[in-house]
């Protein structure tokens, strides 16, 4: 009995953790439900439209936020695009011997 520190195994340690997921889309998806339930029964506050309004009002403005940056990336390419097509229509009305003289003047 003194040395029975000698004589005992090691055991793996076992933690009670369980990970965490927040799914942003599935809470407010939830939150969307409940506020339409409460609307079917007539138990929403005027507190809660407030809040529901303001919500409508933060997920339109970052919705417009990107659509203002995916439209200044569209109209980039759009004007490069057109940049390409002016150089090669101005090669080929003047000609293809042309190219030199402009890539020389360019370097």
């Amino acid at each position: 009995m003194r040395f029975r520190f000698l004589n005992k195994t090691i055991e793996n340690r076992q933690f009670d953790y369980t990970p965490m997921y927040y799914d942003e889309r599935k809470e407010m998806l939830k939150q969307k439900k409940e506020f339409y339930q409460k609307v079917e029964n007539g138990e929403l506050s005027a507190d809660e439209r407030r809040a529901v309004l303001r919500e409508n009002l933060r997920s339109e403005y970052r919705r417009s936020d990107y659509r203002k940056s995916a439209n200044r990336t569209s109209n980039y390419r759009i004007l490069l695009l057109i940049a390409v097509l002016v150089a090669l229509g101005y090669f080929i009305f003047n000609g293809v011997d042309q190219v030199d003289t402009v890539v020389k003047k360019l370097w």
